[in-house]
Order: structure tokens, then C-alpha cells, then sequence
């Protein structure tokens, strides 16, 4: 029996760290918007959460059945009774209230223990809502009443209809454990969480570390502008190409060239991050700003060498290191020393490069060599806001 809960838990654990990039890009936004960092402890906080709900949707799905064996079964699809779990309890079990010898072997049973489990499986989200949402008791049990009505309802659908009928029961008796697991949850958080720090503790050391603007927060922001930028000069001059083929946005959405890659770094990080005063679009949701030592704003000449060390730098150093590489096993003896060469050379600024990142996210030395080189600066605008009152 108890292997049908392992195997699940088995596979959340393994998928876990893959889902979890997926959904931390929203939560990462959310909490660098609202506060600019997330905190180590939030982030413990919430993705056990989220491995929580992995762990608790997987126990509802798994193991998946072939379809041919699904396709075979006759037994009912809804169980309607509501307290008929136990009514079971007492009919089907050795359990006899005057003997208490039938205590212990009763509650070994399949019987007893689906409910009990059902009751353990929805307590974690009690004390989730309680602890860290600070929902009240009437909204954690909505909440956890219109979980369990989720996940009958992926089983009454057959996955969403992947099956031609459901291979798990639809039951009321698990509506009302789960419901009844999370109300317990959040009656006994108090017991279980009074010695973690409380929300409004972690919410001030978010917005205390939120003054600094991190490597991970800087991340986010380069992965949201080339989004932007791969929607911008990728998937338009692509769509535009399969309803009017043309060279212009055939060569556009090129990756490989290195001219549109400078274009993309000059119209964008550079001649729009100008005029928006030091800002981008991945910079402005995430709240942070470029700033230039002993300037009001950002200059122009500031950015040219801010990003064109930073990209165009890496760019062509990259391009110079596959070419020499490349040319290796065709060159003449002076030009095999020549390419050697530039590729020892190629390498060694890449190397560089990403010790001063290693480095850098080791240390906590936020400041990377393209950003002294250039003199610019990467502040943290939530501090402007929150003395604004706008948190």
C-alpha cells in the first residue's frame, strides 16, 4: 500500500528542480516588484510549498494505467455517499469497540488508513495558508475544499480526458478529508511555525535586502530583455516572413549573424535604455535602474561601453575563437601559429569573463568588470518607492 504513495513522491522529487525554473520566474517578479529581493528564507518557504503541491498532485495522478487497461474497466466512476469511508470502517474491519485487542490491527487497514491519509495530505496546506498567506480560517478551507475539488475532478475527467473514463474514484468522503485536513492545518499552525520568523518579519528583511540589487535580480531582468528582444527581432520578422516571405525579415530574424546581434545590443540596451534614463524593460519590472558615477543619468557614451563590453566584447571574442579553431586544420605553418594564437587569446578573455562572474556571485560583489570599466551602476528603485509610500 504504501508504495502507492513512495512512487509519487519519488517522481516530484526528481521533476522538482525542472518545474521549479518555471514557475520561479513569477514569483521571482512578483517579490522583486513588490519588495526587490525574494530572501533565502521566503525562498525555502515557498518552494517547498510548490513542492508541496507537486508532491500532492502527483499522489492524486500517479501511476498512470495504459489507456487499454482503462478502456477495460466496468467499476463505478463516483462514489456519492458522503461518511460511506466509514461506514466501511465499521464493516470492514476487524474493529469492535468492546475488544481493544481489534484497535491496532483495525487501524492497519486500507480502510482507516485512505482517509487518514487524505486528512495528512491536505494538513500541510493549512498550515501554508495560516503561516505564510495569513488567510484567514473560512478561506483556508474554501481554499482547501476547491483543491480537492480539482484534483476529483482531474480524476473524474480521466486526466482531462487523456483516458476515455476515469481510472481513480470520484469520491465526496475525499472532499470532505482533504477540506477537513487543511481546516486541521491551520488550527495547529501556531504549534508548528511559532518558532520560524513571521511574515512581516520576512516581508522587512526582503525589503531591507531589496536595497541591494543581487546577481539573481540582475538575471532575471537579462532573461526578461531578451525575451522582449527575441519577440521583438525573432518571432515578428518570422511571422511577418511566412505571410509575405522577404529578405529584410528573413535576414532579421537570422541568430547566427553577428551584425543583427550588434543591431539588437545597440537598439536596444544602448540607444533605448537611454532615452527610458537607464532603464529597460526587464530593469523596470524587476525595479532596478543603470546609473553612472558622477552623473544625475546614465550617458550615451556611458552605455556604449557598459554593453559593448559586455556583449559585443563576448560576441566578437566568441566569433574570433570558433573561426581560429576552425581555420586549424587548414592553415599553413604560419598561419597555424596566427590562429593558435588568437584562439589562446579568445580563450583567456572568455575565461576571464566568467571568473569575474564566478567571482563576483561568490563574493557578493555585485559590480562586474564592463561595469567599472564604463563607470556605470546598477541601483535598486525600490528604495525611491518605499520612502514614497507606494509598497
Amino acid at each position: 500500500m504504501f508504495s502507492a504513495y513512495t512512487g509519487p513522491i519519488k517522481t516530484a522529487i526528481l521533476l522538482f528542480p525542472f518545474l521549479a525554473l518555471l514557475v520561479s520566474a513569477p514569483i521571482l517578479i512578483f517579490y522583486y516588484r513588490k519588495y526587490g529581493e525574494l530572501g533565502k528564507f521566503r525562498s525555502l518557504v515557498i518552494y517547498s510549498f510548490v513542492f508541496y503541491l507537486l508532491t500532492a498532485y502527483f499522489l492524486v495522478i500517479l501511476p498512470l494505467p495504459s489507456v487499454e487497461t482503462v478502456s477495460q474497466m466496468t467499476g463505478p466512476r463516483m462514489q456519492l455517499h458522503l461518511f460511506q469511508s466509514e461506514i466501511d470502517f465499521f464493516h470492514q474491519t476487524v474493529f469492535r469497540i468492546n475488544d481493544t485487542s481489534t484497535y491496532l490491527p483495525a487501524i492497519k487497514q486500507s480502510v482507516f488508513l485512505e482517509p487518514i491519509f487524505n486528512l495528512a495530505l491536505f494538513f500541510p496546506l493549512g498550515v501554508y495558508c495560516r503561516y505564510y498567506f495569513k488567510f484567514s480560517w473560512k478561506k483556508t478551507t474554501l481554499i482547501s475544499f476547491c483543491l480537492s475539488l480539482f484534483f476529483e475532478l482531474t480524476q473524474l475527467s480521466g486526466l482531462y480526458f487523456i483516458y476515455p473514463r476515469p481510472y481513480r474514484l470520484f469520491d465526496v468522503d475525499d472532499l470532505l478529508h482533504n477540506t477537513l485536513g487543511g481546516g486541521i492545518g491551520y488550527l495547529i499552525a501556531p504549534l508548528i511555525t511559532f518558532f520560524l520568523p513571521s511574515r512581516e518579519e520576512l516581508d522587512l528583511e526582503s525589503l531591507e535586502d531589496g536595497k541591494k540589487v543581487s546577481l539573481i535580480r540582475r538575471t532575471v531582468a537579462f532573461l526578461i530583455d531578451w525575451f522582449i528582444i527575441g519577440i521583438i527581432f525573432d518571432l515578428v520578422p518570422t511571422l511577418i516572413n511566412l505571410i509575405a516571405p522577404n529578405p529584410l525579415t528573413n535576414y532579421l530574424a537570422s541568430d547566427t549573424n553577428s551584425f543583427i546581434f550588434t543591431l539588437k545590443v545597440i537598439l536596444y540596451f544602448i540607444l533605448f535604455t537611454y532615452f527610458w534614463r537607464g532603464k529597460t524593460f526587464g530593469k523596470k519590472i524587476v525595479k532596478i535602474q543603470v546609473m553612472e558615477e558622477n552623473r544625475s543619468r546614465i550617458s550615451l557614451w556611458g552605455l556604449i561601453k557598459r554593453y559593448g563590453l559586455f556583449y559585443l566584447l563576448i560576441r566578437y571574442d566568441l566569433d574570433i575563437f570558433n573561426y581560429s579553431i576552425n581555420q586549424l586544420t587548414t592553415a599553413d605553418s604560419t598561419g597555424l601559429i596566427i590562429h593558435i594564437g588568437l584562439a589562446f587569446i579568445s580563450l583567456c578573455i572568455l575565461l576571464l569573463f566568467v571568473f569575474n562572474l564566478l567571482y563576483a556571485f561568490i563574493r557578493g560583489k555585485h559590480r562586474l568588470f564592463h561595469e567599472k570599466a564604463s563607470r556605470t551602476y546598477t541601483i535598486s528603485t525600490i528604495r525611491e518607492e518605499g520612502t514614497n509610500g507606494e509598497l
